[in-house]
């Protein structure tokens, strides 16, 4: 199952520097990098003005070997690492979301549920 993660925080700029940093820190992650697929990329429309599109959503690639579990335990670890704690959602293609705004377990269990692969 292909999931994607958004972060909502001050602007569009910080929102895909947040994003960028959470692809850098499942890139170090060789395992990571292999079973979930991490990619960034641009879903909406360009923003007028800005020399291309920005980057809006990293898309990942859940299943066995990479399930919500190791997920959850990536975003909420990365997250406790920033400075300013951005709200991320992880959506999956039907439209099911969750928002982790504070990185606790009950969020983790949350997405875990929310996802269906408790």
């Amino acid at each position: 199952m292909q999931v994607q993660v958004s972060v909502e925080g001050a602007n569009d700029r910080e929102n895909e520097a947040e994003l960028r940093s959470l692809h850098g820190w499942l890139k170090s992650d060789r395992q990571t990098m292999r079973l979930a697929a991490p990619q960034l990329e641009a879903v909406g429309p360009p923003v007028p003005g800005a020399q291309g599109s920005v980057i809006d959503v990293l898309s990942l690639v859940l299943g066995s070997a990479f399930n919500a579990a190791s997920l959850a335990l990536s975003l909420i670890s990365w997250r406790a690492t920033r400075p300013q704690q951005s709200i991320l959602t992880v959506r999956r293609p039907d439209g099911t979301a969750v928002e982790i705004n504070t990185g606790s377990l009950e969020e983790a269990r949350a997405l875990l549920e929310r996802l269906g692969l408790e």
